[in-house]
């Protein structure tokens, strides 16, 4: 099996009449979110199924991580995955099949302290729109790296500084 575990993008707090429920992404929300799905179609994954949140900002991610990924067998909207804990996002996990590949997108700090307590490493963060990508080896869940909007920037700020020597 391989997993995508995602944390939402960027929200936007310029309403603050809105629920926390109810907030949608930022304009760096919607930019980092793209960049990541850019990166994201490169391993040309089928999903069998994407879980994700119920949030404005997870299913706003969502959304655009869609106009790059286009083979999705099943999306489910799962209202119990807006700020699970880290045990309800394991008990998740185990309810998939070994075989394909599956997305989970939802919130801090459940996300990341399912991280950290996989990786054993208490200083890992999962920063707006990381996702983790994960799969199993014998049975075993097994974290295999982490990705962020900053690191993709990186890398592309040092391409482009190649390009310019060139």
């Amino acid at each position: 099996m391989n997993l995508v575990l995602t944390r939402h993008a960027k929200s936007s707090w310029d309403n603050l009449n809105l629920t926390d429920h109810e907030r949608p992404l930022s304009r760096r929300g919607r930019e980092d979110a793209k960049l990541v799905a850019k990166y994201l179609a490169t391993y040309e994954y089928t999903y069998k199924t994407i879980l994700c949140s119920t949030s404005k900002r997870t299913s706003e991610t969502l959304e655009i991580f869609l106009n790059y990924i286009h083979k999705v067998d099943q999306v489910n909207y799962l209202s119990y995955l807006y700020h699970a804990s880290a045990e309800t996002i394991r008990k998740e996990i185990m309810t998939l099949d070994t075989g394909g590949t599956y997305m989970l997108l939802g919130h801090n700090p459940g996300i990341e302290v399912f991280l950290r307590n996989l990786n054993n490493d208490s200083s890992l963060k999962a920063p707006t729109c990381s996702i983790a990508l994960l799969s199993t080896v014998n049975n075993s869940l097994q974290f295999n790296k982490l990705i962020t909007p900053k690191n993709l920037k990186s890398q592309q700020n040092s391409l482009q500084c190649h390009t310019n020597v060139i």
